[in-house]
């Protein structure tokens, strides 16, 4: 969570980074593959805000010596771990579980040399009765067996300038925006009257709207070894080039300080597309800098489709040496509720469990640490990101990553950067660029 998922080429595997350990002390691993059975030790990435709150917070609720928990960092973002995880598992170093973004938990989920099953350390699907289906199938590899869990589901809304709203929309109210922005339709509507009369976006970066619309992609990418290019991959090419070609979208490039930012800060884009993560008062996410540092200035509604981004999973490790502590701290955060509610309460994470989320929704003062005084009128998220969390359905593989991010570069580059000159040319592109990835893939 609170993290950059960027989407791109990734790199092939690259030189690990520096490996240094922390969490509630800095002492030194035990080396070899055994470690020391009683330390469970955390393998993320050192840019994974959640970690450490989640030992701080562990430590704090269980009493657990703080001597017992260790956070091996492996690359500064999930990107970088991606590939370097595999030369650190493939050491000596100690490991029982690892951290994966949504995007490429499927590639361990998937390797029995690196993970194994839930179930060796005591859980099952079973467990998880209030769990977005979601999230259970993206823990779940190509045998059908259960090896990722997450705490977190992470649905998303469209966040905006509420000043800016009124000032150009004269809309005053979550629920009237909401119904500017209700359907794809109706979006592009609002997105033309924008650009027409105040030459205005209404959405920030062409990276959000992918956000969105491929969680509606009907298809997974990959089916029986091919590659899928349905009609809703190309219905996006067009879809982009047309919001750019119109000024619906701004060329404003997502996570770019220079350009995303400012773009909505001073009006030039009225908001753009953001996840729970992206979407609480902590420095550096994407709501809190497009409101400048204002209070009261910004707005969220659900927007036009139900959808989800990033999140993070557990999957725990082959050489996992501390399996009751590992089961300990895969249901502390992922099972009970209590202790969930807890935590949520405590940073602003959804909750990857319906009841829970229920229960803060309908009982929790919206004066509580939930609401952010960016928001106007003091809008509790949560109860907006509660309606977008239903109806999320979405078949993950192995692949998505690497495809996911050729898709879009071909996107950018037909519709953006020029370097194509057709749907067909871009297709032809996005094709060469995963089959140098993937040789095996039809």
């Amino acid at each position: 969570m609170k993290k950059r998922i960027l989407a791109g080429v990734l790199a092939s595997a690259a030189a690990l980074t520096a490996v240094s350990f922390s969490g509630c002390n800095n002492n030194e691993e035990g080396g070899g593959n055994g470690g020391d059975g009683d330390v469970l030790t955390l393998l993320a990435w050192s840019g994974n805000t959640d970690v450490q709150a989640m030992i701080d917070y562990f430590c704090e609720q269980t009493g657990t010596d703080k001597s017992k928990i260790k956070w091996a960092q492996v690359g500064s973002k999930g990107e970088e771990s991606r590939d370097q995880y595999k030369t650190y598992l493939d050491g000596d170093q100690d490991a029982d579980l690892i951290f994966c973004d949504a995007e490429w938990a499927p590639v361990y989920a998937n390797d029995d040399k690196y993970t194994a099953d839930l179930s060796t350390i005591g859980i099952d699907k079973s467990s998880y009765p209030n769990a977005y289906e979601y999230t259970l199938a993206f823990g779940t590899n190509d045998a059908g067996k259960f090896r990722g869990a997450t705490w977190q589901a992470t649905p998303g809304g469209f966040v905006y300038r509420a000043d800016y709203a009124e000032q150009y929309l004269g809309v005053k109210t979550p629920d009237e925006m909401q119904a500017l922005v209700k359907d794809w339709d109706t979006f592009e509507q609002t997105a033309d009257k924008l650009a027409k009369e105040h030459g205005v976006a209404l959405v920030a970066s062409e990276g959000g709207l992918w956000q969105v619309k491929q969680c509606e992609k009907k298809s997974p990418w990959v089916v029986d070894g091919k590659l899928v290019i349905d009609d809703d991959a190309k219905d996006f090419m067009n879809m982009v080039k047309k919001y750019v070609d119109n000024g619906y979208v701004s060329s404003a490039t997502q996570w770019d300080d220079q350009t995303w930012y400012p773009t909505v800060q001073t009006g030039k884009a009225l908001g753009d597309f953001a996840p729970t993560w992206g979407l609480t008062n902590g420095d550096g996410t994407i709501a809190n800098n497009f409101s400048g540092g204002k209070d009261g200035v910004m707005g969220l509604c659900e927007g036009p489709a139900k959808w989800y981004w990033g999140g993070t999973f557990m999957e725990v490790t082959a050489k996992c040496n501390s399996k009751d502590l590992a089961k300990q701290w895969i249901e502390f955060f992922t099972i009970n509720e209590d202790s969930m509610k807890g935590y949520s309460l405590k940073t602003g994470d959804y909750m990857n469990n319906k009841s829970v989320m229920k229960d803060i929704v309908e009982n929790e003062d919206p004066a509580n640490p939930l609401t952010n005084p960016m928001y106007k009128d003091g809008i509790h998220q949560f109860k907006t990101l509660y309606k977008s969390a239903e109806g999320i359905n979405l078949s993950a593989t192995k692949y998505d990553s690497v495809i996911k991010g050729e898709f879009n570069q071909a996107v950018q580059d037909y519709a953006i950067n020029k370097k194509t000159s057709s749907v067909d040319e871009a297709i032809e592109a996005f094709k060469k660029g995963v089959g140098e990835t993937y040789k095996e893939l039809v």
